[in-house]
């Protein structure tokens, strides 16, 4: 997926009580969740929609399964993404990251590592920058590309740089929920020089434009924690 961000900017997106943005267990985890999130023109609550120029646009909802209000992300042979700043999360101090999500549809023969057929079902990327320079990590859930394969792609003359990696693929069971986790102050210290930038976003996105296909994806929650929940991270750590 060529992910489209702008610039993090509390003018432009601040955190929203709105969106559970607030610590858990205070000191060790902070949590984005959907719990209170309402429809807000083609985003929800807090966040801020990004379409691609003569491409049809995802759709992001709130829905609610087994009683609990979630983000659905579906694309019929189109794209989209939503972006949330989150600036005000020290990711020196909550350096784990970790989402519960689902995919009940995959875009058919979707691989992250050809760009004839670059579409996922759903893509988190934390990233920084601005319309002319833009940076990021991603974990994604693809369809063929093999699990634990990571790579790197610039996109837009070079301008968009994508540090990713492939979590989960087709070879996971479909409708059904998983926890996943990374040491995202890890992987973002590897890109960016041993350094943490401090003006960050994360950006959801979901796709099937390449393949002229469809997806529908879940997310519940995105945390950020100061301690890993399971010792094993989504990404290579390279």
């Amino acid at each position: 997926m060529k992910p489209i961000l702008s610039t993090a900017t509390a003018a432009l997106l601040l955190f929203s009580a709105m969106m559970q943005a607030a610590p858990a267990n205070p000191g060790k985890i902070v949590r984005i969740d959907f719990r209170n999130a309402k429809q807000d023109g083609q985003a929800v609550t807090g966040w801020t929609y990004k379409g691609k120029f003569a491409t049809d646009d995802a759709v992001f909802s709130i829905v609610k399964i087994d009683g609990v209000k979630v983000l659905k992300m579906a694309s019929d042979k189109a794209t989209g993404t939503i972006l949330y700043d989150i600036a005000n999360i020290d990711l020196e101090k909550y350096p784990y990251m970790r989402w519960k999500w689902r995919v009940d549809v995959l875009p058919k023969g979707a691989d992250g590592m050809d760009s004839d057929k670059d579409d996922q079902a759903i893509g988190i990327y934390i990233g920084t920058g601005s319309t002319f320079s833009q940076e990021s990590m991603a974990y994604r859930w693809e369809t063929v590309t093999p699990k634990g394969k990571s790579g790197f792609v610039k996109y837009g003359m070079g301008a968009v740089k994508v540090h990713w990696c492939c979590v989960r693929n087709e070879k996971d069971g479909l409708k059904r929920w998983y926890v996943d986790e990374c040491n995202l102050g890890k992987d973002l210290k590897r890109i960016f020089g041993g350094k943490i930038p401090k003006k960050m976003a994360i950006t959801l996105s979901a796709n099937s434009q390449y393949t002229g296909t469809s997806s529908v994806a879940y997310l519940e929650y995105i945390e950020f924690a100061s301690q890993p929940l399971s010792g094993k991270s989504a990404s290579k750590g390279k």
